[in-house]
């Protein structure tokens, strides 16, 4: 048979010269240790380094670097396999038949071959390669407890390398993406690697948290899974456990997005930052769980959006290219798109600038309110400001027994300026007759501007300015005596001027 044959062949050219070698086994295991003896001084000399980097505080990517060495370079198991497929046959060797020589043979030439491949391995992390090794390690590790140390150790790290940052978020964003594919016993995981990243999220790079197509779509788009899992949970009354696991991860996710929202405001990634949010709300605006009531998506999304907007839209240095270039018309309040029915965005940012204003008004502060006035002028683009900062006072103010009384002597702390307007008709020769047209067209602005305004408080606040109410507001201006102060007095008027600018509207 061809099997024997090979066999015989074998024995006779290879194992039997083989057996005639003085001391073969001693050859073997001298090359064994030969490889060992290489391998041992690096050994030390690359966890030294590692241990001594911990001790001096430098906590850069220590404890990665350190799995990355057992796991990835030095490969303690493939070591002690080698050691075992080397030594482990030569103490046998003696007594071994040629059959048995002829299997054990290549296990020990397998066993030379591993540890030759780790030496160099280790030469060319000593060389510098680092970055290949700990990538190719993250790519593969899947063991829970080593994928909490060593990510943690990866986020705290400063100014990493923005192609290496990159190819980290790629790993961990697909590592996460992963794990909620996973079966539940992975949620606690999860939220330990999102907390971690939001932990040190101001050392990251907000050019890649905001521009980069893995990343913050990545985290809308979880963020909306996670939405949909908890209330899918919270009308099952008996998951208590996955709701609050589904809960907490959702947490973590709006802190990201509150994170990465508030740094594009603040320098010079709102557009990248709108991009992606743009494009999320019109994929899932009509998403919603149904249980007592629909539970829209975009409701809760929203909520998250306009506490940071409002609150640091009027410090951004890029203010009025936001408002002009980044942030959609569609969102903003008018009376077109609160009547068009398709528009739930619109509705969504009235009723969080409603409650968001009414808060404000209710504080009664004093000084000027730079944040309610950057957004009333902007949200409502349509309106005059001046005029519907006092709508906006007056109606939210709270009041007790002499409603009129009570709006004059508080701090009206927004409105203090109009719009800005420029006149883009031709230059005429005529200096008067040009001067004419612009102030004819800037009439007409403001007419406009005053009725959209009047349009618009009727139509949110019909009750409030009914005509009936509207004359009792009248008259108890007019009963008020507020000479002896003039501040009063000029709020007393203005009041005065717009009810009865109301009424004639009307």
């Amino acid at each position: 048979m061809i099997i024997d044959k090979v066999y015989d062949f074998l024995i006779f050219h290879f194992i039997k010269p083989l057996s005639k070698i003085n001391n073969f086994s001693n050859i073997i295991q001298g090359i064994g240790l030969a490889l060992l003896t290489i391998l041992i001084p690096f050994a030390i000399a690359i966890l030294a380094d590692v241990y001594q980097k911990r001790r001096e505080g430098k906590s850069e990517f220590t404890d990665l670097d350190l799995h990355v060495i057992l796991d990835n370079v030095f490969k303690i198991k493939i070591i002690i396999l080698s050691i075992f497929l080397i030594f482990l046959p030569m103490f046998f060797w003696e007594i071994l038949t040629g059959l048995y020589k002829l299997i054990a043979i290549p296990f020990i030439f397998i066993g030379i071959i591993l540890l030759v491949n780790i030496i160099f391995k280790v030469s060319h992390w000593v060389k510098g390669n680092i970055f290949e090794f700990r990538f190719s390690y993250l790519q593969k590790l899947n063991r829970y407890n080593d994928l909490e140390i060593v990510w943690s150790s990866i986020w705290q790290v400063k100014n990493i390398n923005i192609q290496n940052e990159q190819k980290f978020y790629k790993l961990f964003f697909s590592k996460i993406n992963h794990l909620l594919e996973s079966p539940k016993n992975s949620l606690k995981i999860t939220s330990k690697l999102l907390n971690d990243f939001y932990n040190f999220i101001n050392e990251r790079s907000i050019t890649l948290l905001a521009e980069l197509e893995i990343t913050l779509p990545k985290i809308l788009e979880w963020h909306f899974k996670m939405w949909q899992k908890k209330y899918t949970y919270f009308i099952k009354k008996d998951k208590v456990k996955e709701l609050g696991s589904f809960s907490q991860i959702s947490r973590i996710l709006d802190f990201i997005l509150t994170n990465i929202e508030e740094r594009s405001l603040k320098g010079i990634e709102a557009f990248s930052f709108f991009n992606h949010f743009k494009r999320h709300v019109e994929n899932y605006k009509k998403e919603f769980i149904e249980s007592d009531k629909k539970h829209y998506y975009i409701s809760s999304l929203f909520n998250i959006f306009y506490r940071v907007f409002f609150k640091n839209i009027a410090k951004s240095s890029e203010s009025d290219s936001i408002w002009e270039n980044c942030f959609p018309q569609e969102w903003k309040i008018t009376k077109n798109n609160l009547e068009n029915k398709e528009n739930i965005i619109s509705k969504i940012s009235l009723n969080k600038f409603l409650h968001w204003t009414q808060m404000r008004i209710w504080e009664l502060e004093e000084n000027f309110d730079r944040d309610l006035d950057e957004v009333s002028r902007n949200l409502f683009p349509d309106v005059e400001p001046i005029l519907w900062s006092r709508i906006l006072i007056f109606v939210f103010s709270p009041y007790g027994d002499n409603r009129m009384k009570f709006v004059l002597e508080r701090s009206w702390t927004f409105g203090s300026m109009g719009r800005f307007k420029i006149y883009s008709g031709n230059i005429e020769t005529n200096k008067e007759e040009s001067r004419r047209k612009m102030d004819e067209t800037m009439q007409l602005a403001e007419e406009a501007e005053k009725k959209n305004t009047f349009e618009l408080a009727y139509l949110l606040f019909k009750e409030n300015f009914s005509k009936e109410n509207l004359e009792k507001y009248i008259r108890s201006l007019q009963e008020l005596k507020c000479q002896e102060n003039p501040e009063k007095e000029n709020k007393r008027l203005e009041l005065l001027n717009v009810f009865n600018e109301m009424i004639k509207f009307s």
